[in-house]
């Protein structure tokens, strides 16, 4: 990136402050039925890889796989996560989200995107369209360089 370290701190700032706008903004209309914040995160991303390993869905969401341990275990508590005993490696189990979580996440989505709409009202198509296509290129950039520079930060077993 050759942009000038003015702009980029600006963008870094902004980053911060939306942060604080979309919980502002989007966490009210979200019931996470009293579940660790980022919870709801961690069931979107495992419905995109189900089933999965959880040392896989950790990775995944460049968070350690105690920290994920945590929000797995709340989730399969409140009955919105399974864990399966994986066929191919009896040492391992496979998680999953059940009816009772994909109908959370559904509803999640829902309440997301009609606050959402409700705030972004006055921009027409094009502007929402090109805003996913930034932030989907913006998120895919951040998760490349946190999986690199994670892999980066690995002790090395000499």
């Amino acid at each position: 990136m050759s942009g000038e370290p003015d702009v980029i701190g600006s963008l870094a700032d902004e980053f911060c402050l939306m942060g604080h706008a979309i919980r502002a903004a989007l966490a009210p209309a979200v019931d996470s039925h009293g579940l660790l914040p980022g919870a709801i995160v961690v069931m979107m991303v495992l419905n995109t890889r189900q089933p999965c390993r959880q040392v896989e869905l950790a990775g995944e969401l460049s968070i350690t796989p105690s920290g994920l341990s945590r929000h797995i275990s709340e989730l399969v508590t409140a009955g919105y996560v399974v864990r399966r005993p994986d066929q191919t490696d009896g040492r391992a189990s496979l998680i999953e989200l059940t009816a009772k979580g994909l109908d959370l996440l559904d509803r999640a989505h829902h309440s997301r995107a009609t606050a959402l709409a409700n705030a972004l009202g006055d921009w027409d198509h094009d502007d929402v369209t090109d805003a996913v296509d930034v932030t989907r290129r913006l998120r895919t950039a951040l998760h490349a360089y946190a999986q690199t520079h994670a892999r980066e930060s690995e002790p090395t077993h000499a």
